[in-house]
């Protein structure tokens, strides 16, 4: 593939600025040749975790606009509108962005690979086995993006892998668990090698070991996605932010947050891109004029998180209120377009409004844990589920619930560093992976362990001795991961890699069109996205995904 040139590195070349150390490992030259010596090699490796920041927007986007935690508010001839609706193109500008970047960034890493004498130094070992860790994030990425689940079929179609720096050696499409063969030996090499206990910005042993956590629970060995989890939990290295901080999980420099173990980090001023406006978090959120705030929290995960208010996620969450002192039920009607009924408060948890001229009540549910949820019986004779605020703000009759976690840090309106592994989420890969061994108290202690973090008192805490209506552990898992990761990109792979449908029956212009897809089967080919139409005419061999 004649885009796997190498000199696709040299391209991520940007100038040396002082010797500020907050500006690495982003801002570092990239020499011309590898010289061989320790500060040319970790010039190169600096380019290539730059790379991803380059390519973090239609990163964030490939991964996270399919979910069902997301609601857009309307129409676009932005390619970001498919990857939401799952109407695919090859020709998609951000799919085909997220591909090149991705090899680019591998080839690199296979030049520095070949380069690098193992052995020579602890640095330049270091060196090396940063670049075996993102070479085998990037493939395994890539095979998740662009291959079926391994659950779905191991033998099926997976990706090129690319282990060399031969431009003109071009990889054909191998089977699925090829590449996760590659990525396994990748990230041992890789653990073999880092020495050093870097910041987060950066690989070693212990980002290795939650990326091999991560890809042994996908290939549903679960043993062994326990292991490694607990290789970072018992590490020392990494401690949960605390309740009173979680809010502020996205605001904290990720140098300094205890809790995440690899970011790409972004910079204050440096990395804001059209003053912001291009930065990821823009399309959730207007923070002090910044931003276009287009795309908000969707009815079902407003639903999963409004169940306890003391959880500190809501504040993940900011809506828009109107501040004029009225107060309604938002409700979706049969064609999931948001409604909403005008309440008068009737004592303390009582609801009353009016249907033409007669009063009515809304209904009240008090669950085992004493939440109280609401519905109301409309004169049509449906019953629909309410959720009370104050009077929102719309966009195209979509309330603004924006979404501000991926926002605000450093006190910068739209700047991020996006977080690639965190503490939490090796404690819910071990509760999955303990549901699907059967072990059922194990994977719930986890589970509550995240739960109290959050805010959620004792008695919304799960026992194995009285499950929520008798729901499997599994569900209760993957609720919690749903929470916990929304709007980190793990959502659409924790639901079709088990097999599950996405249910997106639910208010956004997803449903817009003559042929809107309401439920997308774990089944179906569009669960994955097609090959950019610019490799299938490059690439000789190239096989494109099922339409």
């Amino acid at each position: 593939m004649k885009r796997f040139k190498i000199v696709a590195f040299l391209a991520i070349a940007l100038h040396f600025v002082g010797c500020d150390i907050d500006r690495t490992p982003y801002d570092s030259l990239t020499p011309e040749d590898l010289s061989g010596s320790e500060g040319s090699l970790q010039s190169v490796t600096d380019g290539n975790y730059a790379r991803l920041k380059t390519m973090a927007l239609g990163w964030h986007r490939v991964m996270e606009f399919g979910s069902d935690n997301l609601s857009l508010s309307g129409t676009t001839t932005s390619h970001l509108f498919n990857l939401y609706n799952y109407q695919r193109l090859e020709a998609n500008s951000l799919t085909t962005s997220f591909w090149t970047n991705s090899y680019q960034v591998i080839a690199s890493c296979n030049k520095m690979i070949e380069t690098v004498e193992e052995g020579k130094s602890d640095q330049s070992n270091q060196l090396l086995g940063e670049n075996y860790f993102l070479r085998a994030y990037l493939h395994f990425t890539l095979v998740n993006v662009f291959s079926k689940p391994y659950s779905h079929g191991s033998a099926g179609i997976g990706i090129p892998i690319k282990t060399n720096s031969d431009p003109n050696q071009i990889p054909v499409r191998t089977s699925i668990i090829s590449v996760y063969e590659q990525v396994l030996s990748d990230l041992n090499k890789a653990v073999s090698l880092l020495n050093q206990k870097k910041s987060n910005a950066y690989a070693s042993k212990e980002v290795a070991y939650a990326l091999l956590s991560r890809v042994y629970l996908y290939m549903g060995d679960n043993q062994k996605c326990i292991d490694n989890a607990n290789l970072v939990i018992n590490s020392g290295r990494y401690q949960l932010l605390p309740t009173q901080r979680l809010a502020s999980y996205p605001t904290i420099r990720p140098e300094d947050n205890t809790e995440t173990i690899f970011a790409v980090k972004f910079i204050p001023n440096a990395d804001l891109i059209d003053a912001g406006f291009s930065n990821i978090g823009s399309i959730y959120s207007v923070i002090q004029n910044v931003g276009y705030g287009e795309m908000y929290a969707s009815k079902p995960y407003i639903e999963l998180l409004r169940k306890y208010p003391t959880d500190e996620r809501n504040k993940f969450i900011s809506p828009v209120y109107l501040n004029n002192g009225v107060v309604t039920g938002l409700y979706a009607d049969d064609a999931f377009q948001y409604k909403s009924l005008k309440l008068t408060k009737v004592n303390v948890n009582d609801y009353s409004y009016l249907e033409g001229s007669t009063t009515r009540f809304l209904e009240k549910e008090t669950g085992p844990d004493g939440r109280i949820s609401y519905f109301a019986n409309l004169s049509s004779g449906t019953r629909k589920a309410v959720t009370i605020e104050p009077e929102m703000a719309n966009r195209n009759g979509y309330p603004k619930y924006y979404i501000i976690k991926c926002s605000n840090q450093e006190n910068q309106p739209q700047l991020w560093s996006p977080v690639v592994f965190r503490l939490a989420e090796m404690y819910l890969n071990r509760a999955e992976a303990f549901a699907k061994l059967g072990e059922n108290e194990k994977a719930l202690a986890d589970v509550n362990l995240i739960r109290t973090r959050a805010g959620i008192p004792q008695n919304g805490l799960f026992s194995a001795n009285a499950l929520p209506n008798s729901r499997p552990v599994l569900d209760l898992v993957l609720d919690e991961d749903r929470l916990e990761f929304a709007y980190e990109g793990h959502r659409k792979f924790d639901v079709f890699r088990n097999k599950r449908d996405m249910d997106r029956r639910y208010p956004g212009t997803h449903l817009a069109g003559n042929t809107p897809i309401s439920i997308i089967k774990w089944s179906d080919n569009n669960i994955i996205e097609l090959i950019p139409q610019s490799q299938m005419l490059i690439h000789p061999g190239l096989v494109q995904n099922p339409l």
